[in-house]
C-alpha cells in the first residue's frame, strides 16, 4: 500500500474504512446527517444526488435510525446514535475492511452491548472483516475470532480468541484477563497485579519490553528482546520463559 498514490489509493480507500472512538467529535457538528453520511459518495463519484439520498436513507436504516434524522445535526443525537451514523458513514462504500478503533469505549454500557450486536449484525449480511482495536478484553472475547495482545507498541501474543482465553501464554495476556470482572459475586478471581509504570515507548527497556513489570522475569528477560514465535499451532508468543519458545526459535 505504501507504493500506491493517486488514483490506485484513492480506489484502495473506497475497501477500507474506519469507525472512530470518539462519536461526539468524529462528526462534523456543522453538517446535517445527510452530508456526513454521504460525503464519502461524493468524494469517490458514487452514484447521483437523488440516488444518494436514498443510499443515506437506507444506510440509516440497517443502523437502526431513522431516515427522517437525515436532516438533523449531530448535537441533536446521543452518544450511541452518533456512533451509529458514524458506522453507516463507514458502510457508505461497501468496503472490505473497518478498522473499529475503540468504537464502544465513550459509549454507557448499557449502549455498548447493542453497539456490539449491530456490528455482528452488518459483518455477517455484508461479508465484512473487522480489526477491531479495544481495551475492554470481554468485548474482544465477543466480537473476534483471532485476537493479538500488544504491550508498549509490540505484538506479545496472537491466536484464535477461543486459545487465547482459554490458554494464554504471556505474562502480561494473563494479567489482562485476571482483571475482566466476573459477573458473579459468589466468584472470586485470582488478580495478578502489575507494579510499576509502564515504560515510555520512547525509550523502552532493554531486552523484554514488559520485563521491568513482569512477575515472571528473570535476568535473561532484560537482555534478550524476545521475537513473535509460533509455539502451537496458530499461537505465537514473544517470551523465553513460554515453553516451546526456544524450540521455536531453532525450527525458524
Amino acid at each position: 500500500m505504501l507504493s500506491l498514490s493517486g488514483k490506485d489509493l484513492r480506489a484502495m480507500r473506497r475497501e477500507m474504512q474506519i469507525i472512530f472512538q470518539d462519536p461526539y467529535a468524529s462528526l462534523n457538528p456543522r453538517m446535517r446527517v445527510r452530508d456526513i453520511v454521504g460525503e464519502p459518495l461524493i468524494v469517490h463519484g458514487v452514484g447521483e444526488k437523488g440516488g444518494r439520498r436514498e443510499r443515506v436513507a437506507e444506510l440509516l436504516t440497517k443502523v437502526g435510525l431513522d431516515p427522517d434524522y437525515m436532516n438533523r445535526y449531530p448535537h441533536e443525537f446521543s452518544g450511541g446514535q452518533r456512533q451509529r451514523i458514524g458506522i453507516a458513514r463507514a458502510l457508505a462504500l461497501n468496503p472490505k475492511l473497518i478498522v473499529a478503533d475503540e468504537p464502544v469505549s465513550a459509549l454507557d454500557v448499557s449502549v455498548q452491548a447493542q453497539v456490539v450486536n449491530l456490528l455482528e449484525d452488518l459483518q455477517s449480511e455484508f461479508n465484512l472483516t473487522y480489526f477491531f482495536i479495544s481495551h475492554g478484553l470481554a468485548v474482544v472475547e465477543h466480537i473476534s475470532d483471532r485476537v493479538a495482545v500488544m504491550y508498549l507498541g509490540r505484538i506479545v501474543e496472537i491466536a484464535s480468541a477461543a486459545d487465547l482465553y482459554a490458554s494464554p501464554l504471556h505474562p502480561y495476556t494473563r494479567a489482562l484477563l485476571s482483571a475482566i470482572p466476573v459477573p458473579d459475586p459468589t466468584r472470586k478471581r485470582e488478580r495478578i497485579v502489575l507494579h510499576g509504570d509502564v515504560p515510555t515507548p520512547i525509550n523502552p527497556p532493554s531486552g523484554c519490553r514488559f520485563h521491568t513489570r513482569c512477575p515472571e522475569a528473570i535476568p535473561e528477560c532484560s537482555q534478550i528482546d524476545p521475537d513473535l514465535r509460533e509455539v502451537a499451532p496458530g499461537h505465537s508468543v514473544a517470551c523465553i520463559r513460554v515453553p516451546g519458545w526456544a524450540e521455536a526459535e531453532t525450527k525458524g
